[in-house]
């Protein structure tokens, strides 16, 4: 089990725990759906990626903050064998499940909410406050969400396995919902940012303590080759041109200020900062021994 990467921002404590991965084969369609096939490879190639499967990363966040302990996204829990590790991880470093008070979620998709329920229906962490923007809620709640803008049109067996199984785990964690603004700010900590395209609702979260900031970047880069490429986006993309344009817009901030970042499934603990390199951006890790 894989010991949990702390650091701070000002006061705050925090901490990336892994919840394990998610592996989609091949890399390509997942990866630059609208690409030809061979330049794609040959980029993930060049940065000693696979080609033969997308191996996603789920950096789970944890934010200490006064009596409050608060969890960016769930993982994706036992919706594959893979995957699950983050209640397990959280016990060995000292923190039940029942002790979680807080839940923020960037968006709805699986790999960020399977992980608030059981198999069997209970919830995993019983007495958080899940936290969800209202703009993505009411996307997936809604009869029919629109795939028009998405690679995803082409796969109608996918949507259903979307448009069926969020809306049983968001139904399903209705005692502990609370909907959220788009740019709300929660527990003077933590700030929603609208970030739309991967969905309609997908935000960032800024993590804050007086004039330190993380932020979180969510799905925005679901492999290292989208920062050379961020207009090549990914099968998932709700809104594929839109998400292209919020990626590009916030590697640029990112490159701009030089600020600390955090992304879900680029390789744990998915912390660094977003720097240019010769061709468009390079992520420049954090390793787990320091800054």
């Amino acid at each position: 089990m894989q010991t949990p990467f702390s650091f701070r921002v000002g006061h705050l404590e925090l901490m990336v725990f892994s919840d394990g991965h998610q592996s989609l084969s091949p890399a390509h369609p997942m990866i630059g759906p609208y690409e030809q096939p061979s330049q794609v490879h040959h980029s993930l190639r060049a940065l000693l990626l696979p080609t033969d499967v997308l191996q996603l990363d789920l950096n789970i966040l944890l934010v200490r903050h006064q009596d409050r302990l608060i969890l960016i996204d769930a993982g994706l829990g036992q919706e594959d064998t893979t995957s699950g590790l983050l209640p397990a991880s959280l016990a060995a470093a000292g923190i039940p499940a029942t002790s979680i008070t807080d839940i923020v979620l960037t968006h709805a998709h699986t790999d960020h909410t399977g992980g608030l329920l059981h198999p069997d229906g209970p919830l995993v962490f019983p007495n958080a406050i899940v936290h969800l923007s209202q703009t993505e809620y009411d996307h997936w709640m809604q009869d029919q969400p629109d795939f028009s803008a998405s690679p995803l049109n082409i796969a109608p067996t996918m949507q259903t396995g979307l448009t069926t199984r969020i809306p049983q785990i968001l139904r399903a964690i209705q005692p502990q919902l609370q909907l959220a603004a788009p740019r709300a700010t929660l527990y003077d900590c933590i700030r929603l940012i609208p970030a739309p395209g991967h969905t309609s609702g997908h935000s960032m979260v800024e993590i804050f303590s007086g004039e330190e900031t993380l932020l979180h970047s969510a799905d925005l880069l679901h492999a290292a080759v989208l920062l050379q490429h961020p207009e090549w986006g990914m099968f998932y993309d709700m809104d594929f041109e839109q998400a292209a344009q919020t990626r590009e817009s916030f590697l640029r901030e990112a490159a701009n200020s030089g600020r600390m970042t955090m992304t879900y499934h680029l390789p744990w603990p998915g912390v660094g900062k977003i720097i240019r390199g010769d061709k468009g951006f390079k992520w420049e890790p954090v390793t787990p021994c320091g800054k």
